[in-house]
């Protein structure tokens, strides 16, 4: 790769702009849940957040052409990352799911994300519409997808993994995969329901059990949804405003700054202040959607779909998780929960993005050769 150049021009101004919004919206609640304080949220995740911003602005800054040269490689890299969790992960929570790199701990199922994105890119893009429906096509695409979500159930992570399954139907589906094998995909794994239950965690059971009827274990697995839907109840129209949330403040609600961090945000801000931040990743998935449609390089088009994909199940999950409409996993706010890995990592898949857009915008300017 030649020198790298930074390229703030690559970065569309109505994305950024909403992007820090929702991150100012996220400093502003971790000030409050710390009544009043810095410590321990808001400084730490304003560094963070400035690792993330440059993260973006170096991603936006380099030609995806780069990334699709060494896809595979770095795909590879993060397999090896994720076996040495398995070997040697550090243990928190009762789950082993990080690295630690002395200095700091990486999470690397947040890094294989972003690159089995780059890599089913580069598979796909380098064949035609016609192989991509031969079903001897999708065993490449399928192992890249099912190895690293084997590992990542080990861990135990079941979120992460629901993520990955999500990710991998998203792209297969806009490769032009057809609608049936979808069909009788999902046939063959109802099918195998009883045998995928019998060999989860007893705690993950009870979340799906406790999904269906949080009320019967108020005080043990169905806790974290009561508390959460008592949170977003209390905020009423308006919320209690800023440093009023009960909740939060006398710590009823779990992981207030990470998962349950929308749930906190309700109850201050209320149902104006979760519409209007829905209403701000509304606008950003649209913007890629845009950028997506008008793309005509086939690996940045599926590139661009699926780290916009990516960001919708994060939204979705964690917000229907918080409001009891799905199972409690542990799936951050993007941009906005606390935590580095997550954070920079989408904060850079949002970079690459930017290039590829960036690319297409600069390409219909060239003039054409006589």
């Amino acid at each position: 790769m030649n020198r790298l150049k930074i390229r703030i021009n690559a970065i569309p101004l109505v994305p950024f702009v909403i992007i820090a919004l929702i991150s100012l919206f996220a400093l502003i609640g971790f000030y409050s849940m710390g009544s009043g304080n810095f410590y321990p949220w808001c400084a730490k995740q304003f560094l963070r957040l400035i690792i993330g911003f440059s993260a973006m602005t170096i991603a936006a800054s380099i030609d995806t052409e780069f990334w699709r040269k060494h896809a595979y490689k770095f795909y590879l890299f993060c397999l090896s990352m994720l076996v040495g969790v398995a070997v040697i992960g550090k243990i928190s929570m009762g789950a082993q799911r990080w690295l630690d790199l002395y200095f700091f701990n990486v999470q690397p199922s947040e890094l294989m994300r972003m690159f089995l994105v780059i890599a089913l890119a580069k598979y796909f893009s380098n064949i035609s519409e016609d192989n991509v429906k031969k079903t001897k096509a999708l065993i490449i695409p399928i192992a890249l997808v099912a190895v690293p979500m084997a590992l990542i159930l080990l861990q135990p992570d079941l979120g992460t993994a629901i993520l990955f399954f999500c990710l991998g139907v998203s792209v297969l589906f806009v490769c032009g995969v057809q609608i049936w094998k979808f069909i009788v995909a999902l046939t063959v794994a109802a099918a195998f329901v009883p045998i995928l239950w019998g060999k989860l965690y007893q705690y993950q059971q009870e979340r799906i059990l406790m999904f269906l009827n949080p009320e019967k274990d108020m005080n043990g697995a169905g806790y974290h949804v009561i508390q959460a839907r008592i949170s977003l109840g209390s905020g009423g129209l308006w919320g209690r405003g800023l440093m009023n949330g009960t909740q939060s403040a006398l710590n009823f609600l779990p992981e207030k700054q990470t998962d349950f961090v929308f749930a906190a945000m309700g109850e201050e801000l209320g149902f104006i202040g979760c519409l209007s931040l829905l209403l701000l990743y509304a606008m950003l998935f649209a913007y890629n959607l845009i950028a997506t449609v008008r793309m005509k390089n086939k690996f940045n088009k599926i590139m661009v779909f699926s780290f916009n994909a990516v960001l919708f199940f994060y939204v979705f999950i964690n917000t229907a998780m918080v409001c009891g409409l799905m199972p409690v996993v542990g799936i951050p706010l993007p941009f906005f929960s606390y935590g580095g890995s997550s954070l920079v990592v989408l904060m850079f898949c949002q970079g690459l993005i930017f290039a590829a857009d960036f690319q297409q915008r600069t390409s219909r300017k060239k003039p054409l050769l006589k």
